[in-house]
């Protein structure tokens, strides 16, 4: 006499290998997301340096184009820094509107995001 796997043993085993499936199909979709807010993140980080570096340079060169204007190198970077302390005192007036507001709703976009598949 064979021993076939019976009815419920077969359905035991389609039910465990779909729970399984389900399970490994939740983590790809989590390591995507995960993936796709670090990417977003290191691409925001870069973009964030180049625009530091290009503001660097141009202070400089704000700072020497005052100074001329002025006749004081000492004082064209004294406005440059003038500037500076303006935006650095709007930017914690407004942050929670602007800057953390924007983020948030980046971080989530992305984490909510639908897939083409979706």
């Amino acid at each position: 006499m064979s021993q076939e796997p019976s009815f419920f043993e077969e359905l035991k085993q389609i039910i465990i290998a779909y729970f399984e499936a389900k399970i490994q199909l939740y983590k790809i979709g989590a390591y995507e997301k995960i993936a796709k807010v670090t990417a977003t993140l290191f691409s925001s980080i870069v973009i964030t340096l180049l625009c530091f570096f290009m503001l660097f340079f141009l202070s400089i060169s704000g700072g020497f184009f005052f100074g001329g204007l002025f006749n004081s190198i000492a004082l064209g970077f004294l406005i440059i820094f003038g500037i500076y302390v303006i935006l650095l005192i709007f930017v914690i007036i407004y942050r929670k509107r602007l800057l953390e507001k924007y983020i948030t709703d980046k971080v989530i976009e992305q984490l909510f995001e639908k897939g083409e598949d979706d």
